[in-house]
């Protein structure tokens, strides 16, 4: 992997966003951060706009996944939904570039939410229902579908796939695991299912002076529960964050009606999400440089932890 990222450099990234836009760009290149994927900022000569350039990571998604998201980013935007999506050119979104897919789009600057008021609240509402209207309409995509035993199963299978999970902790944590997806999986029966954000965390949010939130970094769309979108958002555990969710439906139930049952699912979402991260960990521990980003990722500590989260889950919600 790092000798496909290697082959990106100042020349060859500039040369591949000139044939692609057929014009010349200025000199200017400043990698942004970005853990997954390799992104990197440009600016055409004239007029002086610029230009962010996303290079996917060569085997997470295949290029109909990322043509699914380009097609869901650009029906939202057709929609008046501020997101911000892959320009298109000459009829094409996806690009290639020694061997690595990549997508070009505006700079939309912005400032981060750290904290929201009930006018954010009421805003981030009516923001993701009208993408929930949207994903109701791709709702048999071509993504991994959100529900313990389908997607915490492919995410065990990642982990049985890289010599990241320690021996001595390996039953105890395929113990728990199991547990909670016989526990969980038949509640996620019945949900609504339809194409979300899922990742959707204070992170991918920015708001732009004028114009409100938007939300941002599609990469982990999925088919599953809305409640998925809501519950990264939110200030602590669902039954302490009922005035949050108050102003978050007051605003979501504009456009479009949410069932507050579904709430019972946020525990096993967050173990899920806690299983996808050690999944994820898992493939990016090759990289080489890994433990200096992730430098405890994988001890005894880590792997101690993660388990007796995910059992005060399983147990605290069987108690």
């Amino acid at each position: 992997m790092s000798t496909v990222w290697q082959d990106l450099n100042h020349d060859t990234i500039l040369q591949g966003l000139e044939e692609v836009l057929g014009q010349k760009l200025s000199n200017l290149l400043l990698k942004r951060n970005s853990y997954i994927n390799r992104v990197y900022e440009l600016e055409k000569h004239d007029p002086q706009e610029r230009l962010i350039v996303k290079f996917y990571r060569p085997g997470r998604w295949t290029e109909a996944m990322i043509l699914e998201e380009h097609k869901f980013l650009h029906d939202l935007a057709k929609a008046e939904v501020q997101v911000i999506p892959p320009l298109d050119i000459n009829g094409r979104t996806l690009f290639n570039l020694k061997g690595i897919a990549f997508e070009i789009m505006p700079k939309k600057g912005g400032r981060a939410l750290d904290e929201f008021n009930k006018d954010a609240w009421e805003e981030l509402g009516r923001l993701l229902a009208r993408i929930h209207l949207i994903g109701a309409l791709h709702n048999q995509a071509d993504r991994l579908i959100w529900r313990p035993g389908r997607a915490t199963r492919e995410h065990l299978k990642v982990l049985a796939e890289h010599d990241f999970l320690l021996s001595d902790f390996r039953n105890s944590f395929l113990t728990t695991v199991e547990k909670l997806i016989a526990l969980a999986d038949p509640l996620f029966e019945g949900q609504e299912y339809i194409l979300i954000h899922g990742d959707c965390h204070k992170g991918n949010l920015l708001h732009r002076p004028g114009e409100g939130i938007y939300i941002v970094d599609f990469d982990d769309i999925c088919v599953g529960p809305p409640a998925q979108d809501l519950w990264m958002l939110l200030p602590d555990v669902v039954e302490k964050s009922e005035q949050e969710i108050g102003w978050f439906l007051k605003g979501y139930q504009t456009f479009r009606p949410f069932d507050l049952k579904s709430l019972e699912l946020v525990p096993y979402l967050r173990a899920m999400r806690i299983v996808h991260y050690a999944a994820w960990l898992a493939v990016q521990s090759k990289e080489p440089d890994f433990a200096t980003h992730f430098p405890h990722a994988g001890n005894a500590r880590y792997w101690n932890e993660l388990i007796r989260e995910l059992q005060e889950i399983l147990y605290g919600e069987r108690s």
